[in-house]
């Protein structure tokens, strides 16, 4: 192992201490900025998907939400940093035996069916998660997520 992988595993391991103690609003900002960053990563799919199957995403007008989050990390300024220190002051909220995400894509199936045919979505009104199911109806179908 590297002299520089092992200082990050060191840096990262201290990390997780602090994580242990943080307080309440630092852990509150942190799946803030980490939900953030997970809206951008969803737009900037959903926007590529729709310009590959010959759609302009600039309709879409839910995909605002994709650039209100990536100016909001902007002006932070989001870093390599401070996403390490946000996932080890929030790895231990993640796991819930599945429960939420179990929810979250029965939702998303429900709003899927319609979209199986591949009729067009209303751009402009569809939400994210409308957008998502037209989008990506194969991640839906298998109960899965996008890596």
């Amino acid at each position: 192992m590297s002299v520089i992988n092992q200082h990050i595993r060191h840096w990262l391991a201290r990390l997780e201490i602090k994580a242990e103690a943080t307080h309440w609003p630092d852990r509150h900002a942190a799946h803030h900025r980490n939900t953030r960053r997970a809206i951008v990563e969803i737009c900037e799919a959903i926007r590529e998907r729709l310009s590959l199957m010959g759609l302009d995403p600039t309709l879409a007008l839910s995909l605002l939400r994709g650039q209100e989050a990536a100016g909001e990390l902007a002006s932070i300024p989001d870093s390599e940093a401070l996403r390490a220190a946000d996932a080890a002051i929030t790895r231990g909220d993640r796991y819930d035996g599945e429960a939420a995400s179990g929810i979250i894509m029965a939702q998303a199936e429900r709003m899927a069916v319609p979209m199986r045919d591949r009729s067009e979505p209303d751009l402009t009104h569809a939400s994210l998660a409308e957008l998502f199911a037209f989008c990506f109806p194969e991640v839906i179908a298998v109960g899965g997520f996008v890596q």
